[in-house]
């Protein structure tokens, strides 16, 4: 199995795609230990990239902050500093 390239302009939800494929691959155990070695690299390389693009994604987001006495006035904060202020908050949904 020659282990095929990744293009460098892969979209997000390719390179998911594709991370899941080989995560399968892999969890059936059915390949042979140089295929599942070759696809375990590539599960790797995929991995990296969905992680750049969500780092990428994540540092364009802005939370929206409005006045709460006066709802015409508003202004943006960067994603970082929402994640700071709801460090300990529930707001993922955790209990």
């Amino acid at each position: 199995m020659a282990g095929k390239k990744i293009a460098k302009n892969i979209k997000f939800e390719e390179a998911l795609s594709e991370l899941e494929a080989v995560v399968e691959k892999l969890e059936n155990g059915e390949l042979p230990l140089e295929d599942a070695i070759e696809e375990f690299q590539r599960g790797t390389e995929l991995s990296k990239i969905c992680l750049e693009k969500l780092n990428r994604a994540k540092a364009t987001v802005k939370k929206l902050v409005v006045d709460p006495d006066d709802e015409t006035d508003y202004h943006t904060e960067d994603f970082a500093e929402m994640e700071e202020e709801s460090a300990g908050s529930d707001w993922e949904g955790n209990d």
